[in-house]
C-alpha cells in the first residue's frame, strides 16, 4: 500500500505514470501509505528480488513499490483488496509482462503448485498482521521468506524471546519454523494517513516447511497455555490433560512458566503429552 512518492502527472522515471496520488485511504482497509521514497527502495533492497525469483505483494495500494519491484525483472502477484486502486494498477502496468495485478483478499490468495518457493512482501494493513502471519506460516511450504512493514509492537512479538512481556503464542508459532529479524524503525512521519504508532521492518526466513503433527491442536494448545501465563505450566497441564499428566513431565517443566520456555520445547511438550493422552 505504497502510493507513488511524485506528484499526480508525474512519471516515475521508467515511463509509468503515477496513479491517483490523491485517492482517499480507507480506514476499513487498514491503509496507511508509505510517502518516503527512501524507504520504499531500503525495502526493496532488502528484498533483493532478481529475475530469477517469484514475488508476492501484500497490498500494493498506489503502486510504488510494485514498480521498483518490477524494475528487478523478477515475476510479481500484486494482491490489492481495493478495487479500485487494483484497476488503477491495472492499467499502470499493462506494459510490465513481469507483474500481474490480483484483484483480492490476500487472506484467501491460494499459492497454489510451484516449483520454488516465493518471496513475500509488503505494507501490511496492522489489524490483519496476526491474520497475515497465520497465513503465511499455514503456506510455508511455499514461501521461502518475508518482508513486511508492520507495527512495531507487533514486530517486538513476532521477535520476542522467552521470559521478556513480549514473548508469546505468535512468537512460538512462527519462531518455531522460521527465523525473525527486527530490522529499521519507521516514524509515523512517513505514512499519509500518519499512523499513531511507529511501524517497523521485519524479515521472516522460514527454515522448516515440514507440516508439524497436529499442528491445529498445537495452535490451541500454545493460545491455552499462554492464556495461564501467570502460572506454572504445570496447572494448564492438569486442566487440559488432568493431574496424572502432570508426572511425565521435566522437573523444570513442572516449575517453569510457559512463558520461559523455547518454542521446540514448547513443542516437544505438546507432541510428549498428546501422546500420553492419546497414544
Amino acid at each position: 500500500m505504497i502510493p507513488p512518492h511524485r506528484k499526480s502527472g508525474d512519471t516515475n522515471g521508467h515511463g509509468d505514470t503515477a496513479v491517483h496520488s490523491t485517492y482517499p485511504a480507507k480506514k476499513s482497509l487498514g491503509q496507511n501509505f508509505l510517502v518516503d521514497e527512501n524507504i520504499a527502495r531500503k525495502i526493496v533492497d532488502t528484498v533483493s528480488a532478481s529475475p530469477a525469483d517469484s514475488l508476492v505483494e501484500i497490498g500494493p495500494g498506489k503502486g510504488a513499490l510494485t514498480g521498483l519491484l518490477a524494475n528487478t525483472g523478477a515475476r510479481i502477484v500484486a494482491i490489492e483488496k481495493d478495487g479500485h486502486l487494483a484497476e488503477d494498477l491495472r492499467t499502470r502496468f499493462s506494459g510490465h509482462p513481469n507483474v500481474q495485478i490480483v484483484s483480492g483478499d490476500f487472506l484467501e490468495y491460494e499459492f497454489g503448485d510451484r516449483t520454488s518457493p516465493v518471496k513475500v512482501v509488503g505494507n501490511i494493513p496492522y489489524n490483519l498482521t496476526s491474520r497475515i502471519i497465520s497465513r503465511l506460516v499455514d503456506n510455508r511450504e511455499k514461501i521461502d521468506s518475508a518482508v513486511l512493514m508492520m507495527q512495531d509492537e507487533v514486530a517486538s512479538r513476532l521477535a520476542g524471546l522467552p521470559g521478556t512481556k513480549e514473548y508469546g503464542a505468535i512468537s512460538v508459532r512462527l519462531q518455531l519454523v522460521a527465523a525473525v529479524e527486527k530490522l529499521f524503525l519507521v516514524s509515523p512521519g512517513c505514512f499519509r494517513p500518519r499512523p499513531r504508532v511507529d511501524s517497523r521492518l521485519v524479515q521472516i526466513v522460514f527454515q522448516s516447511r515440514d507440516p508439524l503433527k497436529d499442528e491445529d491442536g498445537f495452535v490451541m494448545f500454545v493460545k491455552g497455555a499462554f492464556g495461564m501465563r501467570r502460572k506454572m505450566f504445570r496447572h494448564f497441564v492438569a486442566s487440559r490433560y488432568g493431574k496424572g499428566a502432570i508426572e511425565i513431565l521435566e522437573d523444570r517443566f513442572k516449575t517453569g512458566r510457559i512463558e520461559t520456555f523455547a518454542p521446540d520445547e514448547i513443542y516437544s511438550m505438546f507432541v510428549l503429552l498428546e501422546k500420553h493422552v492419546r497414544p
